[in-house]
């Protein structure tokens, strides 16, 4: 695939499939060594393996480039202009456990703005890949959002930080309030899966409430570049400067207005 991607795009690519095959292959060998990480969160080896080969093959390209990395966090912040936004393993509870929805995701944003990225999900061999202006594909294909215009009509996905608790009330509101309002509301336990799925027309919105930079950055550009639309509450603009407690909220463009309202009349945090 040569769509004259830049070669931080290119680079993303490689090691998202490289260290898709790794994290594949710990499981096959159930090898996991899964260990609590603060509250109700596990991390497993091939987290922390996962992103030490990312981070050895930016470091061996871009030496001079920042780095985000969930799992031992930020690296040598420097001047430049461009920092990596690394997720090693998302879904690592579905990892754990044998299910096959997770992923690794690699992205790089300029002036703190995303510009390129890949996703790759090791269990159904798919890679996305997105850069700024020049469009959003998974295997080759290019990508694009679904064309429904209903609310009622629409799937949608969603997600809750519970490392939260004192959250659960206002959570619970909002997935009953989707739950009224749209076709039907699923839960896949993978932030970045579910930005993909919307990007690709397999589903309509997902919104995942208090998650990360490193769940958002290249979703949140998938999607934007498969022609579908991406914010925070109220419509605002996504926070690339925030790492924490994020909200996003991603459609195929037609129903977001109603979808962001799903969140907004139940605010009250």
């Amino acid at each position: 695939m040569n769509y004259n991607f830049q070669d931080r795009t290119i680079l993303a690519m490689d090691l998202a499939k490289k260290d898709g095959e790794e994290i594949l292959r710990i499981s096959q060998n159930s090898d996991l060594d899964t260990k609590e990480k603060g509250t109700k969160d596990v991390v497993t080896i091939a987290d922390t393996k996962s992103e030490e080969i990312i981070i050895k093959g930016i470091e061996e390209k871009f030496s001079n480039d920042s780095i985000i990395a969930e799992e031992s966090g930020t690296y040598h912040t420097t001047e430049n202009e461009y920092t990596w936004v690394i997720d090693p393993l998302d879904g690592t509870s579905n990892y754990s456990r044998g299910i096959p929805l997770y992923c690794v995701s690699i992205g790089y944003m300029k002036d703190n703005k995303p510009m390129g990225g890949a996703i790759y999900i090791p269990a159904t061999d798919e890679l996305f890949v997105c850069e700024l202006g020049k469009g959003a594909y998974c295997n080759n294909k290019r990508l694009q959002v679904s064309t429904t215009s209903k609310l009622e009509k629409s799937l949608t996905t969603i997600g809750f930080n519970n490392r939260y608790p004192e959250m659960t009330t206002w959570f619970s509101e909002i997935h009953k309030n989707a739950m009224e309002k749209m076709y039907n509301v699923e839960k896949l336990f993978s932030t970045v899966i579910s930005l993909c799925y919307v990007a690709a027309g397999k589903i309509e919105s997902h919104m995942e409430l208090y998650c990360y930079l490193w769940d958002i950055c290249v979703g949140s550009l998938l999607i934007e570049e498969a022609g579908g639309k991406v914010s925070a509450e109220e419509n605002k603009p996504l926070g690339y400067l925030k790492l924490d407690k994020q909200i996003i909220l991603g459609t195929n463009g037609n129903i977001h207005d109603e979808f962001v309202n799903i969140v907004g009349s139940q605010k009250n945090y």
